[in-house]
C-alpha cells in the first residue's frame, strides 16, 4: 500500500509541479525563440503529462481501494464518512482537478490557449489543499509565538533555484523517455 501512495507522491511533486514550471519555462521561451522542435517537444510534453494524468488516476483510485481494504472496521467507516459525507468535495476535487487538468491538453483548442495554459499550469504546481493550508494558516504567522519556526528550516534561494531546475530536468528526460517509447512502439506497429 505505501507503494502506490509513494508512486502518488512521485506523480504529483515531480510530473504534475514540473510540467507546470516547464510550461511557464516554455511560454517564455515560446516568445523568444521560434523553433519547430520546440513546438514539437511541447506536443510530446502535453501527450506525456495527459499519460501520467490517466496514471495518477488509476494509482488513486487503487490506492484507495487498497487503503479500504486494508482498514479495521472503525477506520473504514470514517473513510466512507469522510468520502460520501457532508464534506465529500474535499477528497475527491483534487484528484478528479488534476486529473481533468493533465487531460485538458489533449484537446486542441484548450492546449493551444495562452490563458488557460498559465491557470492549468498554476493549479498543477500549487494544489488546492497547499492553498487552503496557506490561507487557513496565514493567520498563525504573525504571532510571536510562530516567529521562530522558519529559522529551523535554512531555506536558502540557490537550493531552492536548484530543486527547480533538477524538476524541469527530470521532466525532460522522463519526456524524452516517453517520446523513445512512443516511437518504437509506432515503428513496430508499422512493421
Amino acid at each position: 500500500m505505501m507503494n502506490i501512495f509513494f508512486n502518488l507522491e512521485l506523480l504529483i511533486l515531480d510530473f504534475f509541479t514540473a510540467f507546470g514550471l516547464y510550461s511557464f519555462l516554455f511560454l517564455i521561451l515560446s516568445i523568444f525563440i521560434k523553433k519547430i522542435a520546440l513546438y514539437q517537444f511541447d506536443n510530446q510534453a502535453k501527450r506525456f503529462i495527459s499519460f501520467v494524468g490517466v496514471l495518477y488516476i488509476i494509482f488513486w483510485v487503487l490506492g484507495t481501494i487498497v487503503y479500504y481494504i486494508d482498514c479495521n472496521p472503525v477506520e473504514k467507516s470514517a473513510m466512507i464518512d469522510r468520502m460520501f459525507g457532508k464534506y465529500w468535495f474535499g477528497i475527491w476535487i483534487q484528484p478528479i482537478f488534476w486529473f481533468l487538468l493533465s487531460q485538458i491538453f489533449g484537446i486542441k483548442f484548450f492546449s493551444k490557449n495562452i490563458l488557460i495554459r498559465i491557470f492549468a499550469s498554476f493549479f498543477l504546481i500549487f494544489s488546492i489543499e497547499r492553498l487552503v493550508i496557506i490561507s487557513t494558516s496565514l493567520h498563525r504567522d504573525y504571532l510571536p509565538s510562530s516567529w521562530t519556526i522558519y529559522r529551523q528550516l535554512d531555506i536558502y534561494p540557490s537550493n531552492f533555484i536548484l530543486s527547480i531546475l533538477m524538476k524541469i530536468l527530470i521532466f525532460i528526460l522522463f519526456v524524452g523517455l516517453y517520446t523513445f517509447i512512443a516511437n518504437k512502439i509506432n515503428q513496430l506497429r508499422n512493421k
